[in-house]
């Protein structure tokens, strides 16, 4: 089986397909051009959010069996095209959950603190220590619209913070 990697995931990642016997060509800077002469060669494709498989390429690809799409959504790839030419797209829905997560709480902690503005501000030498005074996390109440994966991850930290969190999500009862 052959796998052609298009965009860039860990090298402990491809060690571990290796290790299955697949045959690997990682190009994580192929262009979309690359893309449409070389995917005829491979069983299957991986790619995360810069590779687009629409149409055109899914054409090209006349061995194609396999996309898989690291992360959670599917927009870049053609998805009811590909089944119905008998291609099955996957995706890792919880590859990237806790990672989301603490970026969105280290986003509270820039607003709450004004850590960008800080930053700028002391690189052109000023201190504006009054001006840029933050608050505390702790106490605060977090709104969450959606408690899915990454949702609660973000309410399971948020809480550790010490934060009162409320959720909604149309698709929970």
């Amino acid at each position: 089986m052959k796998l052609l990697i298009c965009d860039p995931i860990s090298e402990k990642a491809i060690e571990e397909i290796k290790a299955l016997g697949i045959e690997v060509t990682n190009k994580p800077d192929i262009t979309p051009e690359e893309l449409l002469e070389e995917i005829g060669n491979y069983d299957g494709i991986i790619v995360r959010s810069r590779t687009k498989v629409r149409q055109n390429v899914i054409d090209r690809g006349e061995n194609l069996k396999f996309i898989i799409r690291g992360g959670v959504g599917l927009d870049n790839i053609d998805v009811e095209y590909a089944n119905s030419k008998g291609i099955k797209v996957l995706n890792t829905p919880a590859a990237s959950s806790i990672s989301v997560a603490e970026l969105a709480i280290g986003f509270m902690f820039a607003l709450s603190r004004h850590i960008v503005q800080g930053t700028t501000s002391m690189r052109n030498g000023e201190w504006l220590k009054k001006k840029l005074k933050g608050s505390e996390l702790y106490g605060k109440t977090l709104g969450i619209i959606g408690i899915g994966r990454i949702g609660r991850e973000v309410a399971r930290r948020a809480i550790a913070l010490g934060m009162k969190v409320i959720s909604y999500d149309p698709y929970v009862d």
